[in-house]
């Protein structure tokens, strides 16, 4: 995948970690994303703080996501290929990947509604994003689907196949 198709999808995981944290809409039971995560973690992970505090908000989604649409034959926003999983770990490995975590519920928010680019997704609980021809177009409808989730207070696990 290149590079500018994985920092979308880094953004995007971010923003549904830190939105689906127990502070922001309590999908799941972390407060890795939180200035308290960031005031523990710091100290323990110098260097590494910001990439420890996204995989453990990470982490926490995907227990939640298996645990909704299950682990087999699919995958998740939290549980990408493998070849997916260490792009991404490389990329939040660098200090300059302009990756951050969302300063606000709104900020994260309108990064969704931009990756979502127009697109409307509906549906609570685990929801099949049936369309991995196009893989921005499958990014395009799991923003929508969380989106859509988070307004309406509906916890939302999009899922999907064959994706590379």
């Amino acid at each position: 995948m290149n590079v500018e198709s994985v920092n979308i999808l880094a953004k995007l995981r971010v923003c549904v970690a830190y939105l689906g944290e127990k502070e922001q809409n309590n999908w799941w039971p972390s407060s890795f994303l939180s200035a308290s995560g960031k005031a523990f973690l710091g100290p323990v992970f110098p260097k590494t703080s910001l990439l420890a505090q996204i995989t453990g908000g990470s982490n926490s989604a995907k227990i939640v996501h298996d645990e909704f649409i299950g682990v087999g034959d699919v995958n998740h926003l939290f549980r990408l290929p493998e070849n997916l999983e260490s792009e991404l770990m490389h990329l939040l490995s660098n200090k300059d990947s302009g990756i951050e975590i969302p300063s606000s519920i709104d900020a994260a928010l309108q990064e969704l509604k931009e990756l979502a680019a127009g697109y409307s997704v509906k549906g609570t609980g685990p929801l099949l994003i049936d369309d991995t021809e196009n893989k921005e177009k499958l990014v395009n409808n799991i923003a929508a689907a969380y989106i859509n989730g988070f307004a309406n207070s509906q916890p939302v696990y999009p899922y999907f196949k064959g994706i590379s």
